[in-house]
């Protein structure tokens, strides 16, 4: 199995079920979204594994076994995990989503918390603790922020991301580094050891001193320094800190986090019993301490949830001789060991196993349910031992003189008379047959005994069997391998799977290891391999066409709109996805729907250059149509109007403009003075309204008419606008 993993964007669709809506948290190991189961239509959390962990196979694994850990508990203090699951990289647990806030928050917002809420949120917290560690898990992160209180008041344990079963070797390092959260390390684990029950009292006693006091027992710069002081310093009681705590209390906070793990409570169960019984010795105004010697266990009470606890010892005192008197934190542990795991801490040897043979250590232990959900029933006092040194009369003489008169009213004695004589006798032979008669009535017991315990062992679990593993088997080798255990197997269904190759046994009905009547017949889920679907071409469709096309394949379409000039509006442009490719069922397909055209907004170029106009309205997508006219007012050159002048157009639309000529010119004919004098040249050029110049320049004007004209510019005859010059290129003679 690939364990890569990678975050859950919002919006997407995990394991084809899990639609993942909002985040709610990151942590250390994983991010919490908000999202929705689509199949039963209900609020989930979902928590996937961060994707820089998937290098991690540790890591990843014990990511997973979480779910497993926590789907093995049974109690309404912890929050269900409901499915595991793995899509695309995205390793994820989907669990009970929990409307409120942390413990974190709580503690946040009134900066600590009095004795008797913490007590209650603590049977609570103790009681999902219990549940952990009754199933021989250990929590391994017990902190605020891994405890939930609803918006209605409960209290929920989450995050056993960390949890590891007790039987497990492996020790709280991993890489160098220390698993769980410093400020609620044990001292064993710091020191690298085993995390045993011992080290979730611990972290639970740190953080009953904080809710206590607003503020962790242990504080440092560095993390080093915090995790020094829990294994170098005792944690203070709470009253230090806040003048209110009940020293019942401090004895909590004091045995629970005693460095040595021996000195804790057990575990959870033990630590609740002692919870139970200091909220009981606060409500009476006494202190919980050990029992009596001669003292049996107190009668159970109910709390305040009609759960039965055990009430407040009857006197503050201690017997001679109680281990309490020498040690008051062992006699609160014992007492509340005494409650919880079944056994009278105050009685001689009360601790101590029954040894081979002793029946009166080992019978009728205490257990849980018995000591916190149900009064222990009386036991039948034991019959009375047979007295070996009783008398007995054992007649001699045969009875014949009293024959048929009553050993009742004869009224002689036994001892001298032939009466009492047959009353000996007869009462001889009722000893005799009482004498085998018990032990016949023992044996018929004993029969009746092994009748009922077969009938119930058949009936309970004699009936039964182990489901055998057929998973990943052809169907025919799974119907053999299921003969070969007493059952049958059919194959009676098919579903889609991306790890097991198609053909191959998917699923079993019952699964694996469960429980099946013997001879019962195994459903077998063949798979169809993975799940694939073809890809429709859905280019030049109408958006509801394609809608459809892609939903009847399973399919999620993604629509996006853009403006297009050549597709029609409301049709499809592109598939992100080439029609005919195979793709994993619900895969989106980004399709762009036309808008039609894009409108292009049309700037107004009037009194503009026209080259600048032509080119700026070509490059927005518009066709330019130019006209020039003459214009007395607007220089050559310049755009004398644009229409449309303004608005907006589309591409390949016209735009015209007109371009302006400059003035409009009247030509005339250029007369002819070649040959005249300079003088008269001028007059004749003047009089029809052209201007001269000279060429080249002689100079004084009394020389003029020694001047002659040899030729001009413009010739003679030619046209010209109105008002040109004509140079007059003269020789002087």
């Amino acid at each position: 199995m690939d364990l890569s993993v990678s975050d859950a964007p919002v919006g997407r669709l995990l394991d084809r079920r899990y639609r993942v809506e909002s985040l709610l948290a990151r942590g250390g190991m994983a991010t919490v979204y908000r999202g929705t189961d689509t199949r039963l239509d209900r609020v989930v959390a979902l928590k996937v594994m961060h994707a820089e962990l998937a290098a991690d196979d540790e890591f990843v694994s014990r990511f997973i076994s979480e779910a497993r850990s926590v789907a093995r508990l049974s109690d309404p203090h912890i929050v269900s995990v409901f499915d595991q699951g793995e899509d695309e990289g995205a390793v994820f647990l989907a669990m009970e989503f929990v409307k409120g806030r942390t413990l974190r928050d709580v503690l946040r917002e009134y900066r600590r918390l009095d004795a008797d809420l913490c007590l209650e949120i603590y049977e609570a917290v103790l009681s999902a603790l219990r549940a952990a560690h009754d199933a021989d898990i250990v929590h391994r992160d017990v902190k605020p922020e891994n405890v939930l209180i609803s918006d209605d008041g409960r209290v929920k344990v989450t995050d056993f991301g960390l949890a590891r079963a007790t039987r497990s070797q492996g020790n709280t390092t991993a890489r160098g580094l220390l698993l769980g959260t410093v400020n609620y390390i044990s001292p064993e684990q710091a020191l690298g050891e085993r995390a045993t029950p011992r080290s979730d009292v611990y972290a639970a006693g740190v953080m009953l001193f904080e809710l206590l006091t607003g503020r962790p027992p242990h504080s440092g710069p560095t993390d080093f320094v915090i995790v020094r002081a829990h294994i170098d310093e005792d944690v203070p009681p709470p009253s230090e800190v806040v003048s209110d705590v009940p020293p019942a209390v401090d004895d909590l906070v004091r045995t629970a986090t005693a460095r040595r793990p021996e000195l804790r409570y057990a575990d959870a169960g033990s630590f609740l019993a002692a919870v139970r019984l200091a909220r009981a010795a606060i409500a009476s105004g006494e202190a919980p301490g050990a029992r009596h010697a001669s003292q049996t266990p107190p009668a159970l009470m109910s709390d305040p949830q009609g759960v039965q606890v055990p009430p407040p010892p009857p006197a503050a005192g201690h017997a001679a001789g109680d281990t309490a008197d020498d040690d008051p934190a062992a006699g609160a542990i014992e007492l509340a060991d005494s409650f919880y795991h079944g056994y009278d801490a105050a009685a001689p040897g009360a601790a101590e196993p029954a040894a081979a043979g002793d029946e009166t250590n080992a019978s009728n232990p205490l257990d849980v349910a018995t000591a916190f959900y149900h009064e222990a029933p009386a036991l039948p006092p034991p019959p009375p031992p047979p007295n070996p040194n009783r008398t007995r009369v054992i007649s001699t003489q045969p009875d014949t003189s009293h024959a048929g008169q009553s050993a009742e009213n004869s009224g002689t004695d036994v001892s001298t008379g032939h009466a009492g004589a047959g009353r000996a006798g007869r009462r001889t032979q009722a000893q005799q047959r009482r004498r085998w008669r018990g032990p016949v009535m023992f044996i018929l017991v004993l029969v009746l005994a092994a009748a009922v315990t077969v009938g119930a062992w058949w009936f309970g679990a004699g009936r039964w069997t182990s489901t055998p593993s057929l998973l990943n088997l052809e169907p025919d080798a799974a119907m053999t391998v299921a003969e070969e255990a007493g059952l049958s197997a059919t194959a009676d269904g098919e579903g889609f799977s991306e790890r097991v190759e198609a053909g191959l046994v998917l699923q079993t009905e019952p699964g694996p290891g469960e429980q099946i009547l013997r001879g019962g017949t195994i459903r077998l889920i063949i798979s169809q391999g993975p799940e694939r679907y073809e890809v429709p071409d859905v280019q030049g469709m109408t958006r509801e066409q394609a809608e459809t096309a892609l939903t009847d394949r399973n399919l999620i379409p993604d629509f996006t709109e853009r403006h297009h000039g050549e597709v029609e509006e409301g049709r499809v442009i592109s598939q992100d996805i080439d029609a005919g490719d195979e793709v994993r069922p619900e895969t989106e397909v980004s399709v762009a729907i036309s808008l039609g055209p894009e409108p292009i907004d049309i700037t107004d170029f009037t009194g503009q250059p026209a080259e600048d106009a032509r080119e700026a309205l070509a490059d927005a997508g518009f066709n330019v149509d130019v006209d020039e006219e003459h214009s007395e007012s607007v220089a050559p050159g310049v755009v004398i109007s644009q229409d449309p002048p303004s608005g907006t157009g589309f591409e390949n639309d016209t735009i015209s403009l007109v371009v302006s000529k400059g003035p409009e010119v009247v030509e005339v004919e250029v007369p002819s003075v070649v040959g005249e004098r300079v003088r008269e040249a001028a007059k004749i050029l003047e009089d029809a309204g052209f201007e001269y110049q000279v060429e080249p320049d002689f100079g004084d004007g009394g020389r003029l008419r020694r001047q002659r004209v040899l030729s001009q510019s413009p010739e003679p005859g030619s046209r010209v606008p109105e008002g040109s010059t004509v140079t007059l290129y003269i020789i002087q003679f």
